[in-house]
């Protein structure tokens, strides 16, 4: 008889526990749906206005992939499939800018390419594990002699350098290299500082003259800034802005807990390294946020069709993003394929370097050159002005 009451007991207890739990996922079902709604209409506000903004956009790849294991997991009666199916085409549909599908590469006018070099690993990056102290290249200039190469075959008309490294008397005359060995007459290049002979910024160089130059730096920040070139094709004259967005700022203990993290080395989080990470976060969506005002200015009062070349630091689930394609077109878009990941650090969705065009432009064809020679792979566009407009 005792047996049976516990047996009664366990029952009893055991459908209550069920019923908390389906309660719990069924919870964690609708929230992940309506984050996914959430997360793609939120890149149109401000990170100054709503901090949690952009934390909320980069998560929803994350939500949606959740809402979609509840497919196999939990629900299976049919009304769930029709829902999870609606909230599925909706998550497609709102992530499209992050991935492109073109079966076909044509040739434009003008070969661009985009590159964050990081100072052509000057500071032995790539060698390096440990992020220790700051030390230069042991490689007898074999990472530098690469990136030279790639460029060369890959021969660009215009190149945007974000993190542009030049020592005009010393072993790293890039600079030099790049006028006189490949053919880069024309150069617009401006340095945010210079230190014993080496020169740190960003540069544009060109086979097509550049009939303007102006450097446009952002505020209380280094290395970050607009280099504008107007270049003179034929009859037309194309704007092309070099721009580098202010990034996370994070320094090597900040590298050395994102790297424990992706390994799963770390057994608990740390609080305060946690703390200091979502800060440094925080401010640099704030920044770029601000600086996205300037290069808005240059593209809406510019008196030519624009190519935007640039480190954004975000990716397409960006307030950044979302404002800049109210001008420009993503040249990944038109003529890519795949995610286009641009950055090596091997997180999915970290499309961060672009090239753009004005309407008046069309990209014809790009690609990533796949070799980690930085911490960014460069990019390469085909662009032809609109037949329309000739």
């Amino acid at each position: 008889m005792q047996q049976y009451r516990l047996s009664v007991i366990f029952a009893i207890e055991f459908r209550k526990v069920k019923k908390i739990i389906k309660r719990v996922l069924k919870f964690i079902y609708w929230f992940s749906g309506a984050m996914v709604v959430i997360g793609l209409f939120i890149t149109k506000i401000s990170p100054n206005s709503f901090s949690p903004a952009p934390f909320i956009a980069y998560s929803t790849p994350a939500w949606l992939l959740l809402n979609m294991s509840y497919l196999f997991l939990v629900f299976y009666k049919k009304k769930y499939w029709l829902i999870s199916g609606g909230f599925l085409i909706v998550g497609l549909i709102g992530l499209n800018d992050t991935y492109a599908v073109n079966f076909y590469q044509k040739q434009g006018e003008i070969r661009v390419m985009s590159y964050n070099v990081r100072l052509f690993d000057w500071y032995n990056w790539i060698q390096r594990e440990e992020w220790a102290e700051w030390e230069e290249r042991k490689d007898n200039g074999l990472i530098l002699d690469s990136i030279f190469k790639s460029i060369r075959f890959e021969n660009p008309d215009v190149i945007c350098f974000q993190e542009f490294f030049n020592q005009p008397n010393g072993k790293y005359k890039t600079k030099k290299e790049f006028k006189r060995k490949q053919g880069y007459r024309y150069v617009n290049d401006a340095y945010s500082y210079k230190e014993k002979g080496s020169h740190y910024g960003m540069a544009t160089f060109s086979k097509i003259p550049i009939v303007y130059k102006k450097f446009i730096p952002f505020v209380n920040t280094q290395n970050n800034g607009i280099l504008i070139s107007d270049l003179k094709k034929n009859k037309d004259t194309i704007r092309v802005l070099n721009v580098h967005l202010q990034s996370f700022k994070f320094g090597r203990e900040n590298y050395k807990y994102i790297k424990g993290l992706k390994d799963s080395t770390i057994e608990t989080l740390n609080l305060s390294k946690t703390k200091d990470l979502v800060s440094r976060l925080n401010d640099g969506f704030k920044k770029r946020s601000e600086q996205l005002d300037l290069v808005e200015n240059q593209i809406i009062n510019s008196p030519y069709p624009v190519i935007l070349c640039g480190d954004l630091n975000e990716i397409p689930l960006s307030y950044v993003y979302n404002n800049l394609t109210n001008h420009l077109c993503d040249a990944f878009l038109a003529s890519g394929n795949g995610l286009g990941v641009t950055h090596t650090s091997g997180y999915p969705f970290m499309r961060i370097d672009y090239i753009m065009t004005s309407p008046e432009l069309q990209s014809k064809s790009f690609h990533l050159v796949k070799k980690e020679l930085s911490d960014h792979y460069p990019i390469v566009s085909e662009v032809s002005i609109r037949d329309s407009l000739k």
